[in-house]
């Protein structure tokens, strides 16, 4: 086929992909992780983007302000949309690709990977005022917004391999060994939710100059949130001092002139803060204030009503889950042991007081007054000395109090246990050894073999320390804790995706484990050098074995045609 012909061809083709390219990102899923991604990725290619709200309204006001003719791809929950009938009125007058979420977490990678992004921002998926914060930053940026958690770091570091990673606020241990490879930049401790916040707000006003923000309390997304043309401030009814004293700064230095305020439910707070702030810096000579612009209804044209409602998506607030495991007396070193256990999606902070009682009366005060991590699915524990040589007789009880909250500075939930304190002789004879270690290409598993060389259950946490294919040592979590049974080997699986260069780097891994024989009281350590070994691939054994047998084939064919040939001949003679 000559130039001449194949022009008209490529011009058809060329017409074919502009008319499937898509313009615009709608959104009709209950799951706000589908409506988080809709405008992670809308963000990425530049497209509009607006989602059906929740709680549900007139359908026609959503239609309207998609509008016509465009070419929108539609994220829709398979089994929970805001609508029935979105799709197919949008098709009415646009062109609309389906993209069918089977659910939140796996659209939130999907999306990632057709986004085309060079740039991530990495939160965890527990936290929606993270995603909420980084979505104005991400805009600027270009960069995809990844929900991340130790559950999918093995996909995110697969998607974000040679891309430029930031990771913002609190992310799970696993996810930031997985990442530690790509040398992300780190923006906030992931301590405070409203530290962070103010973190990456600080970022945005110093490098884009922006001299107004967006308040809101994280609860709910609104157009003007999603669009990522300003930074979000968070706060709550009562305004988090980093807050305040950010604003005031950026007032008194002329940075920050104004806020617009989404929704009423603030407006007593931020009024008092804006009176607050004008009469610190009048007291310091300094003649500034803050404008306040409060965004409360929208005005449609096609609708009959002047002024509706604001259009937003609830999004549920993370709500940390605690138990108290136990509270026991140690007899042996005389100490009383706490473990506690986070029974939530997300991580915590904790603070605990133990009262202990004789006969009801007040004998002593224990606890911990620092606030201390417990990873999503993770446990803890604590020991307090205690002198009980004095008691000959009597009910020895303790009074348990932990409070515990999503950030370090926000512990506003409490667990109580109030019981006898049981006495125990516990001396920790756990041994444990890791035996040997294995590399499943076919399933990408790194297989960790440990055992319990000790008399009694262990339970155990283990890391492995890898080279990447730069070089660079990382080193990856196992997802928990696990117990291994008295003379029993655990397997401990790794989900990694190891190419043959990095193998040649990793002949022999590190292994090191933290354990103990107590869930919680992992005081024991240790490292181990073992040689990593390769199992093929079933799919080069069954290459192999087709070989062999078609190697044999062809020989009995061969033989057969000799004895055919050797026939004939005696049969011509």
């Amino acid at each position: 086929m000559g130039l001449s012909a194949r022009l008209p061809l490529f011009g058809i083709i060329l017409l074919v992909s502009l008319a499937n390219a898509e313009d615009f990102v709608a959104v009709n899923s209950f799951d706000g992780r589908d409506v988080l991604s809709g405008i992670f990725y809308a963000n990425v290619k530049g497209y509009p983007v607006r989602f059906l709200p929740s709680p549900a309204h007139d359908l026609s006001i959503f239609l309207a302000k998609v509008g016509s003719n465009h070419s929108v791809l539609l994220v829709q929950s398979a089994a929970n949309p805001v609508s029935i009938l979105a799709e197919s009125e949008l098709r009415y007058s646009n062109q609309v690709e389906l993209y069918a979420s089977q659910g939140g977490a796996e659209t939130n990678l999907d999306l990632a990977k057709r986004s085309g992004a060079e740039s991530f921002i990495v939160v965890d998926s527990a936290y929606s005022d993270s995603a909420i914060s980084a979505i104005p930053y991400a805009a600027l940026t270009k960069s995809y917004v990844l929900l991340a958690d130790k559950g999918n770091i093995a996909k995110i570091t697969e998607i974000t391999a040679g891309k430029k990673v930031t990771i913002f606020g609190y992310v799970d241990r696993q996810v930031r060994d997985g990442l530690s490879a790509a040398n992300p930049t780190v923006i906030g401790k992931g301590e405070d939710k409203y530290e962070d916040n103010v973190e990456i707000v600080r970022m945005m006003v110093a490098t884009y100059n922006f001299n107004r923000s967006i308040l809101s309390d994280g609860a709910a997304l609104e157009d003007a949130m999603a669009s990522g043309t300003l930074p979000i401030l968070l706060m709550g009814k009562l305004i988090p001092l980093v807050t305040y004293d950010f604003l005031k700064e950026n007032v008194r230095q002329g940075k920050i002139t104004g806020v617009l305020l989404i929704g009423n439910e603030l407006i007593t707070p931020v009024q008092d803060m804006r009176e607050r702030i004008k009469n610190d810096l009048a007291s310091e000579g300094v003649n500034r204030t803050l404008g306040v612009v409060i965004k409360f209804a929208q005005a449609m044209p096609s609708s009959s009503e002047k002024v509706l409602s604001l259009d937003t998506f609830g999004l549920p607030a993370y709500v940390p889950l605690l138990n108290i495991s136990e509270v026991v007396y140690n007899r042996q070193n005389g100490k009383v042991m706490m473990g506690v256990e986070n029974t939530g999606d997300g991580p915590l902070y904790y603070t605990s007081e133990i009262r202990i009682k004789v006969n009801g009366q007040d004998y002593r005060v224990l606890g911990r007054s620092e606030p201390a991590l417990v990873e999503r699915g993770g446990s803890a524990s604590d020991e307090f000395s205690l002198d009980l040589s004095g008691i000959s007789e009597g009910s020895v009880t303790a009074v348990s109090l932990v409070k515990f909250g999503s950030s370090k500075r926000s512990l506003d939930q409490a667990a109580v246990l109030d019981t006898a304190l049981a006495s125990i002789d516990y001396v920790d004879n756990s041994i444990v050894s890791v035996k040997y270690s294995k590399y499943d290409k076919a399933n990408e598993k790194l297989l960790i073999t440990i055992k319990n060389d000790g008399d009694g259950t262990a339970f155990v946490f283990a890391q492995v320390s890898l080279f990447d294919e730069n070089g660079i040592l990382t080193k990856v979590s196992a997802p928990s804790i696990r117990q291994v049974d008295q003379n029993s080997l655990l397997t401990e699986e790794f989900l990694l995706g190891l190419n043959e260069k990095e193998l040649s780097l990793n002949k022999n891994i590190n292994v090191s484990l933290q354990y103990g024989g107590r869930r919680g009281f992992l005081t024991k350590s240790a490292v181990y050098s073992v040689p990593l070994e390769q199992e093929e691939q079933p799919m080069q054994l069954q290459l192999i074995l087709v070989g062999a047998a078609f190697a044999v084939g062809l020989l009995l064919v061969l033989f057969l045609l000799f004895i055919f040939l050797r026939w004939r001949k005696r049969k011509g003679e």
